[in-house]
């Protein structure tokens, strides 16, 4: 059986894994990223790895790799990521090739995310899928006549950097008003905080999101307003995006909508009252089925549906 490797580069971890046909995952690992390392570090502990699985596994087809943006995938370099701060042009799929010999695939990766998705799940049964991750960060995949749509620069499918509020809080990008601003992980905390320091309550420096849900859920009304606003602000974005491409699946994952099935429940509930009916008749939505593995997955994918 046919098998590739996929590799997820995060700003806080490595993941690696070889993966078959089926997406079954046959080895696999990970270890820290250490950013303020540099990528070089970072590379000589990928192909160490990478090689003690291909001592295990001979029918490897390939390598995949994703990455977060900005990426030039044609060129296989790594532009300037803002969580991988270090890693300016970086050429890592020529170190990677070098080192192996094989063929090497660069994708962004909420790409990977969707494509491990797409590929493993719904490829025989859909053609035309939007992919929604709402984490750390929001980012998007497209898939058109069942292949991973890029677009002209590497850069489809970044649905968190739709501007939602022209003077809402600034994003990590430099824009005002974000998706990712607005409605991450990482925005729903600081705006939580931010509120109950408004309103004089005490805050515990480690709260996060898991802490924002449990006061929602025990009826505390600034933690339901916070989640409230974040899939008003979500299902918005995500309108605009589906009244444009049309799919007909739309899937949503990521920590905070696979940890909180009642985030998921609002986000479907809020963006049914903005879709038209063509559109909203055509889509299925469906949660995210491959958890932490799907950019690894969709990373072996890019390799596997081409092989």
């Amino acid at each position: 059986m046919k098998a590739a490797i996929g590799i997820d580069i995060g700003g806080t971890k490595i993941a690696i894994g070889v993966v078959d046909e089926n997406g079954k995952i046959l080895s696999d690992t990970q270890f820290p990223t250490e950013v303020e390392l540099g990528p070089d570090n970072a590379m000589k502990q990928i192909i160490s790895h990478v090689s003690e699985m291909r001592e295990k596994h001979k029918e490897i087809a390939g390598i995949g790799i994703g990455c977060p943006g900005p990426i030039d995938t044609k060129k296989g370099i790594v532009v300037n990521p803002p969580n991988l701060k270090t890693w300016h042009d970086y050429p890592v799929v020529q170190e990677i090739e070098s080192a192996f010999q094989m063929p090497v695939r660069l994708l962004n990766d909420a790409d990977a995310a969707a494509l491990g998705e797409y590929f493993f799940t719904y490829r025989h049964t859909y053609l035309h899928v939007l992919y929604l991750t709402v984490s750390t960060g929001i980012g998007g995949g497209i898939i058109i006549n069942g292949r991973l749509y890029e677009g002209a620069s590497s850069g489809a499918g970044e649905i968190g950097h739709s501007v939602i509020e022209p003077n809402g809080p600034l994003c990590g990008c430099g824009k005002r008003g974000c998706l990712e601003a607005l409605a991450s992980g990482t925005a729903l905390t600081r705006i939580w905080k931010q509120r109950l320091a408004n309103a004089g309550s005490p805050i515990e420096p480690t709260w996060g999101g898991k802490e924002l849900f449990a006061q929602a859920e025990s009826g505390d009304s600034l933690a339901n307003e916070v989640i409230e606003e974040s899939s008003e602000y979500i299902a918005l974005g995500l309108s605009q995006t589906i009244q444009t491409l049309n799919p007909e699946l739309l899937i949503l994952g990521g920590g905070v909508v696979i940890g909180q099935p009642e985030f998921y429940k609002k986000i479907r509930k809020k963006l049914s009252f903005y879709l038209l009916n063509p559109h909203k008749q055509a889509l299925q939505i469906e949660r995210a089925s491959h958890g932490a593995m799907a950019g690894v997955k969709g990373a072996a994918a890019s390799i596997l549906e081409n092989s």
